[in-house]
């Protein structure tokens, strides 16, 4: 369902006027719905990744407009994982020590949206570092914009929204029945991301999966 629709079935099955609630304050809540499920957890479809440019003698660069939070840098040229060290580490053993320099850094840390390197790089690179991260849920800007988990869990911003709005007019056993609903389909939502990988049939050859790594390790069997 695209926000238009969301709208709709809001307004369908809580009936209440537009002279109480505007259009505006629904979509307020629907947002707010959605911002709420995007920090709930680390969700598959809101993984991503962005190129990191460096720029000579410069320690910092600005993280990536939507980022929530890091799982790995890496360095593309030598296929390496960069570490990631606490700010209080970077800061004490590096500070704003401009002569170190080198060409890729060896740590880095995260302060203020910025990355901190150290060393500090030495030349401009715009694609030797790679940054694997979780971002910010998109919110629904307008009426035709569609949230961008799977759609059969849209009803949750619909009960959402009742849930709110019913305890707002303090019709609370209501608001207690959609609170449970939403709590319900966040339940179903995260057990079908969870095994989102594990549905996958993976066929190898004649209708077989190929398994891979240590035999004696059951959970690596397949990829």
């Amino acid at each position: 369902m695209d926000r238009d629709a969301i709208l709709n079935q809001i307004r369908i099955i809580t009936n209440i006027p537009i002279a109480t609630v505007s259009d505006a304050d629904i979509v307020v809540l629907i947002n707010n719905g959605m911002s709420e499920i995007g920090v709930i957890r680390h969700w598959k479809f809101l993984e991503a990744s962005a190129n990191v440019s460096l720029t000579a003698n410069t320690q910092t660069v600005a993280l990536p407009t939507d980022f929530e939070s890091g799982v790995a840098l890496t360095d593309d040229d030598n296929d390496l994982r960069i570490p990631y060290i606490s700010p209080s580490a970077l800061f004490k053993l590096v500070g704003n020590d401009t002569g170190n320099t080198a060409s890729v850094p060896e740590y880095f840390t995260i302060w203020e949206e910025k990355f901190h390197f150290t060393p500090i790089p030495s030349t401009t690179d715009s694609n030797r570092l790679k940054i694997y991260y979780y971002k910010t849920i998109t919110t629904l800007s307008t009426g035709s914009t569609v949230p961008e988990f799977q759609e059969a869990f849209h009803t949750a911003l619909v009960e959402y929204v009742k849930w709110k709005l019913w305890d707002k007019e303090e019709y609370f056993d209501q608001a207690d029945r959609a609170f449970a609903l939403y709590n319900n389909y966040l339940l179903d939502m995260i057990k079908y991301y969870e095994n989102y990988m594990s549905r996958w049939p993976l066929i190898w050859g004649e209708g077989r999966r190929e398994t891979f790594f240590d035999r004696n390790i059951r959970e690596l069997w397949y990829i």
